[in-house]
């Protein structure tokens, strides 16, 4: 059966300092407990929350208690790390873990922050080589980590594959940046006719900027909260996806509907034209 709705919830947890980030663990399992609470089919964390984050100090590993958490609560529950994988590069890895504990997507971030590497010691991470798109109670859902948001291909590519509803972790820290973060996730929203749940970690007592968002409205935001929950109309994305744009008034959309229709791919040739100045992700540098 096809849903109608789905009630997401955005956690933005505030970080536990230290060189132990074990604690967090278990502030998320609380974080998880409040989602079900309110109801919540799936709690996104940020980007690496519950961590860890820096490799170069000691690890721990939040699976088991999330999937615990999981199928206590009765939800899914998306969550990251940094971890080394199988060729022994570190990658920002995302993982949804269902109702059932079971784990339904691993994604690899493809796109990570193109921060100088002399900046991001431990943090560093390579890209991984596939886009995250993943089904979710039924609903297709896409998985944009952080930075990667402001690369518009990668939302219109997990849109084009069925995204209705796109989840955007980030690590924070955005300091001036955050309202155009905001406005960059509600573009996102607007132009693949999705909703965007944006999330990010609070590192200290700065205004967070996590936020729900629609093709046509802002459904919640954060501010200084850990957790923001809001029930989306998937048939509304399904109809805006399905109609055309009309001159009639008064308009019954509030966004221009049928965009992902409306596009000329045959014109795209620059899109995937390689640049002599791209960024090199194997060095952590400018090319």
């Amino acid at each position: 059966m096809t849903r109608s709705s789905f009630t997401l919830a955005m956690a933005q947890p505030r970080r536990i300092p230290g060189d132990d980030g074990s604690p967090n663990i278990q502030h998320a399992v609380a974080l998880v407990e409040q989602a079900a609470a309110a109801g919540a089919d799936l709690i996104c964390f940020p980007e690496f929350s519950p961590g860890p984050v820096d490799l170069t100090i000691p690890s721990y590993d939040a699976g088991p208690a999330l999937t615990a958490a999981a199928k206590a609560g009765d939800l899914n529950v998306v969550w990251s790390r940094n971890e080394i994988c199988e060729d022994g590069l570190n990658r920002l890895v995302v993982y949804v873990t269902g109702r059932d504990g079971a784990t339904l997507l691993r994604y690899e971030r493809t796109h990570p922050a193109t921060i100088p590497a002399e900046q991001t010691s431990g943090v560093l991470t390579s890209p991984g080589q596939v886009f995250g798109n993943v089904e979710i109670d039924g609903v297709p859902f896409g998985i944009v980590v952080c930075s990667e948001m402001w690369t518009p291909e990668v939302a219109r590519i997990v849109a084009l594959r069925g995204a209705e509803v796109i989840l955007s972790p980030a690590g924070g820290g955005f300091t001036n940046l955050t309202r155009n973060w905001q406005v960059i996730n509600q573009a996102r929203a607007i132009e693949n006719l999705c909703y965007v749940g944006l999330t990010n970690n609070l590192w200290g007592e700065e205004q967070g900027a996590a936020m729900i968002t629609g093709p046509e409205h802002v459904l919640a935001q954060a501010g200084r909260r850990e957790l923001v929950v809001a029930t989306l109309d998937l048939e509304r994305v399904r109809w805006l996806r399905d109609h055309d744009d009309s001159i009639t008034e008064p308009k019954p959309f509030d966004s221009v509907p049928g965009l992902l229709r409306a596009r000329r791919p045959e014109l795209y040739a620059d899109l995937v034209a390689p640049r002599p100045d791209a960024f090199d992700y194997a060095s952590g540098r400018p090319a």
